[in-house]
């Protein structure tokens, strides 16, 4: 961790994450209340879930389909929603997988376990459970796809991708991801016990992991899981990393590459805090008893009921 970054809280952030604390406190005197919340929380897993996919270029989601998706799941997700048209079980399947893969990682904090190679191992299996190819270069510099057969275990083969402008961006070799994963959690243990910020742990999390990426594919999934156990382990609602903020999230990553991690942990602070403002003011109005809520894609939630927008 880079010197300094003991004070790279944003200014109110203490003061927000103890308002949720007293709302969560509230909202377990009140089942009804609580109820009305987590449905909202849920849609947020939706949403990461979603938008991680959409991030690695996996698919990419007809206008509107996400808030329709958010709001009722993915049971009736085809693959006419994307503009790849991919077959319907691929595409439920992903998303599915990806949903699955955070409530993994949620139970992994419930539980109190330390997280671990075989924890994260886990979770990339999980994650890649639909994904049947990774892409990859032929000898005569082609893109080909590859069987993936390398879920929840390190890569065997260099996967170091080549930019638009030809430039080759190299990671950890096959060969030292045991010793570079090995160091990783050995240092997380030690930076848990210096109390650092949630956006600066996240933004840690994410980084160092990806800059490694020890799997043939899938990092940029499991590291955005690893940014969400650092807020779910404090109880609050991780940042949603959407694929219309990709530019402003590539850039804040590659300013850590370039040795600047404060600017990536302000960038996932200033996300996390429009979610937990967000959170907090629902909350409130849960308390107040108004158990109302507009749903983004144009229907609404009514106590523990959605109502689907009315067709025109």
């Amino acid at each position: 961790m880079p010197p300094g970054a003991e004070d790279w809280a944003l200014p109110g952030q203490a003061e927000q994450e103890a308002a949720w604390a007293r709302c969560r406190a509230s909202l377990k005197q009140h089942a009804a209340k609580e109820r009305f919340m987590q449905g909202w929380l849920r849609e947020r897993v939706r949403a990461f879930a979603i938008e991680t996919g959409q991030i690695e270029g996996l698919y990419t989601l007809r206008r509107g389909v996400t808030e329709q998706l958010v709001a009722e799941g993915f049971a009736g997700v085809v693959g006419a929603h994307t503009y790849e048209s991919i077959e319907d079980e691929t595409i439920r399947g992903l998303l599915e997988d990806q949903e699955a893969a955070y409530d993994m990682m949620f139970e992994d904090v419930a539980s109190g376990r330390a997280l671990s190679e075989s924890m994260v191992k886990s979770w990339h299996q999980l994650l890649t459970r639909h994904q049947a190819t990774v892409t990859g270069l032929d000898m005569q510099g082609r893109r080909v796809e590859i069987p993936f057969r390398t879920k929840g275990r390190w890569k065997i083969r260099p996967n170091n991708p080549r930019r638009l402008d030809g430039h080759v961006h190299e990671y950890c070799p096959p060969e030292h991801v045991q010793a570079e994963m090995d160091r990783f959690f050995a240092l997380y243990r030690e930076i848990q016990q210096r109390g650092y910020a949630v956006n600066v742990e996240a933004a840690w999390l994410h980084h160092r992991f990806v800059r490694t990426h020890p799997f043939q594919d899938g990092n940029g999934r499991t590291s955005r899981l690893l940014m969400a156990w650092a807020y779910i382990k404090r109880s609050l609602p991780p940042p949603v990393i959407t694929a219309l903020g990709k530019p402003d999230y590539i850039d804040a990553l590659e300013f850590a590459d370039a040795g600047n991690l404060k600017t990536f942990a302000d960038h996932l602070g200033f996300l996390a805090a429009a979610s937990l403002n967000s959170a907090i003011q629902l909350a409130e109005r849960a308390l107040e008893g108004k158990l109302n809520r507009a749903n983004g894609n144009g229907g609404r939630t009514i106590g523990d009921t959605y109502h689907p927008p009315i067709a025109e």
